[in-house]
């Protein structure tokens, strides 16, 4: 990337008080992204801002623009380090770039892949930066190719608390060249994977072959739990992590991983702390006469179960236990009495168990039927989306209740409308007055991407609490939109 283009870039902002500079294009997919959401479309940042520290020492293999790089730079502040490998030149210019723009002088940029041996290599060329991966001289960018165990030597790196390996396939190789790196240091590493394939039941597998145990980050919570490498991997499950003995029980002393699961079982006294918890959301003035309560002690004792997962001064593994054991009730009360709140409730916690697959299904069933029939809320229930904890109904309940549906099938459907489109409720989700900022953008995008060159509107052009951007939209640098006069 030339000079001139690294000065053209977007600079977007994003949490964390942070600025990344991206390619102008919404062919770039991290370009595309962060305009639709203002952020990753991984949930694993929101785990690294619980668990990296001030003075901390972290990796970054595959950096490409920064998504992880920058904010890791933020959360081990001036007295940490982060080094990032980027091979490609572009990418690298343009993280080059984010560095100082947000005065990381903590972030050491690299420029080099790693694999299992030190060599010169190629980089393939790839409609998006995001997708390169190594490859063959008579098509790619000349790059140097080196080992963790070298670089380990040569930099005379002492403790490594966090390494991020998102190698385009070469991490199995990144272990090979790294076998005195992963002996002789314990730190927590997330590995990037693809429900399904050969490749990522090797790397699990490789990793526990030299001592590290794999986990799972839950969607609800910055919590590692154990991944059960019997069952396959949930389809929208795009990172594990693993990690030694010691570094286990050290995040189990801080409640950000759990061993085991140990029995929990609703009581009378759950129970009405479950009742009382509720009836504090702003939502429960939906019910002002029942106040929410169910006879159906099946269901009782799910939202007990849930209310346990959301009390924060129970120990995690209680309260990971308690969301399982909703979990479970709740698929059973669906499919043997079902009701649209049950169904909102069962969605929701299935989502923060991380089984996105059957929330997705329990969503649409749910949209299906309040289609079909008017809605009348008689019990105590959570809306699908947890955005919706804090959106006051009004007086339109059944649309908010919908609405919240209906965002959260956006949201889950495909980790970004740059990847399948929107969901077929997105155009109703817009006309509504609970929809977020992050709907219209997805809208906007979606007719920008097709060639439309749709008009950006006004609310797209006002900053807000959850649109950090307006000042691109509104200055008209957003590709393949306009501003009328």
């Amino acid at each position: 990337m030339t000079d001139i283009d690294v000065l053209q870039s977007l600079h977007l902002r994003l949490r964390d008080d942070l600025t990344i500079a991206v390619p102008p294009s919404l062919s770039a997919i991290t370009s595309y992204v962060l305009l639709e959401q203002e952020e990753w479309f991984e949930k694993e940042v929101n785990f690294l801002r619980c668990f990296l520290k001030p003075g901390m020492t972290a990796i970054d293999i595959g950096s490409n623009l920064g998504v992880y790089s920058l904010p890791l730079a933020r959360f081990v502040g001036p007295s940490g380090r982060v080094f990032a490998y980027e091979p490609g030149g572009e990418a690298r210019a343009l993280l080059e770039r984010s560095r100082a723009l947000n005065d990381l002088n903590n972030l050491v940029i690299i420029a080099a892949a790693l694999s299992d041996t030190d060599r010169d290599g190629y980089l393939a060329t790839a409609t998006s930066s995001e997708l390169r991966a190594l490859g063959t001289a008579d098509n790619g960018e000349p790059i140097r190719v080196a080992s963790l165990d070298k670089e380990s030597a040569a930099r005379g790196w002492s403790i490594i608390d966090f390494i991020k390996i998102d190698a385009e396939g070469e991490e199995q190789r990144i272990l090979a060249g790294g076998r005195a790196f992963f002996a002789n240091q314990s730190p927590l590493v997330m590995f990037e994977v693809t429900p399904g394939s050969d490749h990522s039941e090797k790397l699990r597998a490789a990793f526990a072959s030299t001592g590290y145990r794999v986990f799972r980050q839950l969607p609800g919570a910055p919590i590692l739990v154990p991944h059960d490498a019997a069952l396959p991997l949930e389809a929208y499950e795009l990172n594990l992590f693993a990690a030694k003995p010691d570094r286990i029980a050290a995040l189990s002393r801080q409640g950000l991983l759990i061993d085991g699961f140990p029995a929990w079982g609703p009581t009378d006294a759950s129970r009405r702390n479950a009742a009382a918890f509720w009836r504090r959301q702003s939502f429960a003035s939906l019910l002002p006469d029942a106040a929410g309560d169910t006879p159906y002690i099946d269901y009782r004792n799910s939202l007990s179960a849930y209310a346990t997962w959301r009390s924060a001064d129970q120990p995690a593994a209680i309260r990971c236990s308690a969301l399982l054991t909703a979990l479970r009730g709740l698929r059973t009360i669906c499919a043997q009495a079902y009701t649209p709140e049950r169904a909102s409730t069962y969605a929701r916690v299935a989502w923060e168990w991380g089984a996105r697959t059957e929330s997705l299904a329990a969503l649409r069933q749910l949209l299906q039927f309040l289609q079909q029939t008017p809605l009348v809320l008689k019990e105590a229930f959570w809306p699908a989306s947890p955005r919706f904890d804090n959106v006051l109904p009004g007086h339109q309940p059944a649309e908010w209740f919908a609405a919240a549906a209906a965002e959260q099938v956006e949201r889950m459907s495909h980790f970004s409308t740059r990847y399948g489109g929107g969901s077929e409720f997105l155009t109703w989700l817009c006309s509504q007055q609970f929809a977020s900022a992050e709907m219209e953008r997805r809208r906007v995008l979606i007719a920008a991407r097709a060639g439309l060159r749709p008009a950006v509107p006004a609310r797209l052009c006002s900053a807000a609490p959850d649109h950090l951007n307006a000042d691109v939209w509104r200055a008209g640098r957003v590709p393949e939109t306009v501003i009328e006069a």
